[in-house]
């Protein structure tokens, strides 16, 4: 009779251990309103207000989801700090949102169904500094500070220093941002040791400053650029620019089965004994110059493309048999 009360004072110790190693329920999946609010849950029928609150209440890994269109008027879907693995899919309710910020070590972040539109004002659309990849689908990035500073970048890929980044856009479109003297549609931009592997996938960028614009002059890893069955068209500078120094990143863009046409500069930009483009079953059209190859940089065509009707043609570096 004597041990009844150390048995029970046992067992309730074991219940507190217990209690301390369950788990809190998870939230895989998280919801955004107009009418919701960051101090609730951020479930369906307890949504949240912003992206940035049912970020931080969703599981790494997980999802968040749009129940409507969002407010145009007062940004009601803010941007966010992106910080965990998350996907940020709002299909079938054309929501709006501003911008996002894609920065921890190895995370997987999948942006979908999603329109990012700056409304003229200052900031850019997508901005990755760490992570291991970003996948952008089915997304249109519009209207990013048009003001006179005219900065304003669709998708800025700039993984900072050690960082082997990668980004995927597929089925989207990049317009109107920058259009004064800097910004632009796409640019891949990587820090130092950090590297970069882009593939675009049946996209647009369009009437942008700069259209995909791949800078190695900042770093020392390898940029790769894939661009497929996309269209890049009327920027005010160059349409599509690997732009490097000798001693810096190798930058090698591949373009197959896409257009760069009615740019203000050069369709195509290899700038570079670093620089390499390829291009094959390609339109290079209605250009301020078709193919523009400079210091050192170099042009290689399969010879199926179309290089016509630029104020000046240009002309590859070097020709490539088909196989």
């Amino acid at each position: 009779m004597k041990t009844a009360p150390l048995f029970h004072a046992a067992c309730a110790a074991l219940l507190v251990l217990a209690a301390l190693k369950t788990p809190v329920a998870a939230a895989q999946r998280t919801w955004v309103s107009i009418g919701g609010a960051d101090s609730n849950l951020c479930t369906r029928v307890s949504p949240c207000l912003t992206f940035q609150g049912a970020h931080d209440k969703t599981d790494p890994g997980g999802e968040i989801n749009c129940l409507e269109e969002g407010s145009i008027s007062s940004f009601r879907y803010n941007g966010a700090t992106l910080t965990k693995s998350i996907t940020i899919d709002c299909a079938g309710t054309s929501a709006q949102s501003q911008g996002f910020v894609i920065f921890g070590a190895g995370i997987v972040v999948v942006i979908r169904n999603l329109t990012i539109n700056g409304f003229g004002l200052p900031g850019d659309g997508l901005v990755f500094l760490s992570g291991a990849a970003l996948f952008v689908e089915n997304c249109t990035i519009t209207n990013l500070n048009q003001g006179a500073a005219g900065e304003g970048v669709g998708i800025q890929f700039a993984p900072k220093d050690g960082v082997a980044g990668n980004l995927f856009v597929t089925d989207s479109i990049i317009r109107n941002a920058g259009l004064a003297a800097s910004g632009g549609g796409i640019i891949i931009q990587p820090a130092l040791s950090a590297s970069a592997r882009v593939m675009i996938e049946r996209t647009r960028v369009e009437n942008n400053t700069y259209g995909i614009f791949a800078n190695g002059t900042g770093a020392f890893g390898v940029i790769a650029v894939q661009i497929k069955d996309s269209v890049v068209a009327n920027n005010r500078f160059n349409g599509i620019s690997a732009f490097t120094a000798a001693g810096r990143s190798i930058t090698s863009i591949t373009v197959d089965r896409s257009s760069s046409v009615l740019n203000g500069q050069a369709g195509i930009l290899s700038q570079s004994s670093n620089a390499f483009v390829f291009l094959g079953s390609s339109t290079v059209m209605g250009n301020g110059t078709g193919l523009s190859a400079v210091d050192g940089g170099s042009i290689f065509s399969y010879q199926n493309n179309q290089l016509t009707g630029n104020v000046s043609d240009g002309a590859p570096t070097s020709a490539l048999a088909l196989r």
